[in-house]
């Protein structure tokens, strides 16, 4: 049985626009332990979604069901689910052990201490449980965040955008953390983020979702390399598209152009160079008058602007869509 189930759930705003579409018939099984993402950009839907989980917000339409049972005329405080929000909302003036603590206070738990020192543990935050919030790194109070919730001993965890305030090198790091302590401590995480990256690194499974729908479910490596809709191929990554078929930069190979290319090549002319530390991109535009990305390492020759290519790829590493709105 799924842990959260997810059917044909829809939410509908009024504005002075008229009606806005938030969510629409979205159906998901989320399976226990499992870290499960939803990417999008802003306004796709996803954290209106996780908020009617939450029990913040009512769906206008639809079925939400926690180990079975439906949860969605339930008030958040008896729907056993927890949320870690996008700014963790620490309380100040309570140190990390207090923080914890405190929801099993306001249950009256009477194991309380112990199950705060377990957690604690298991976020790696022994021998700081004195220590103020202020006195913590942002990984650090994003664990406090963690652990709080987890210290209620959720079926599900929801993570709203939870690295989004971290910089860039403390986000890697943190998603490390991240992803460890899902596995050691097996809870089932809904995480919500707009990175794509973030998405395609943590996840058993993922959603992608545009404009209030669910455009595709499955494996991340399914979604990035068979991906069901043009949206969805182009929001996993770069992507060139050709002649209405879709190749990924990393799937391109470029070389100088003798007299003429290959037969299954095409000409091209170098317009620009994009470094990118690890790799670099080299832009170029086809003899047919479309742009296309290669990636290539450092090691490969160097190009210029203004020298004549050949741009080729395997047919395998296409991406094709039967329909002209782009789906498979």
């Amino acid at each position: 049985m799924a842990v959260l189930e997810l059917r044909r759930v829809s939410k509908q705003f009024t504005s002075g626009a008229g009606i806005v579409h938030a969510v629409r018939e979205v159906s998901i099984e989320i399976q226990p332990g499992e870290f499960f993402s939803l990417l999008g950009p802003s306004g796709c839907g996803k954290t209106t979604l996780l908020r009617m989980i939450a029990g913040f917000d009512t769906p206008s339409a639809g079925e939400i069901l926690l180990n079975g049972a439906p949860i969605a005329h339930l008030p958040p405080h008896r729907r056993n689910v927890n949320t870690v929000f996008q700014s963790y909302a620490l309380f100040p003036h309570l140190n990390v052990r207090e923080n914890v603590a405190f929801g099993l206070r306001r249950k009256g738990v009477a194991d309380a201490a112990a199950r705060v020192a377990r957690v604690l543990e298991q976020v790696r935050l022994e021998g700081k449980d004195s220590r103020m919030p202020a006195q913590l790194s942002g990984g650090e109070r994003q664990r406090v965040a963690v652990a709080r919730a987890l210290v209620l001993e959720p079926d599900v965890l929801l993570l709203d955008e939870p690295l989004s305030a971290l910089d860039p090198q403390l986000r890697r790091q943190v998603r490390g953390e991240l992803k460890d302590l899902q596995r050691r401590v097996g809870v089932t995480f809904l995480f919500v983020t707009h990175d794509q990256e973030e998405a395609l690194s943590l996840s058993a499974r993922m959603a992608v979702m545009n404009a209030g729908l669910v455009e595709q479910v499955g494996q991340p490596r399914e979604l990035y390399r068979r991906p069901s809709t043009r949206f969805v191929a182009s929001f996993l990554g770069a992507m060139n598209w050709i002649d209405g078929v879709g190749v990924r930069p990393e799937s391109t190979r470029i070389a100088r152009a003798e007299e003429r290319c290959v037969a299954e090549g095409r000409g091209a002319v170098v317009t620009g160079m994009v470094f990118l530390g690890s790799v670099q991109h080299v832009e170029a535009r086809l003899d047919s008058g479309e742009t296309v990305t290669s990636q290539v390492a450092h090691g490969e020759a160097p190009f210029a602007s203004g020298d004549q290519v050949c741009v080729s790829w395997n047919a395998a590493d296409e991406v094709r869509f039967a329909s002209p709105e782009g789906k498979a």
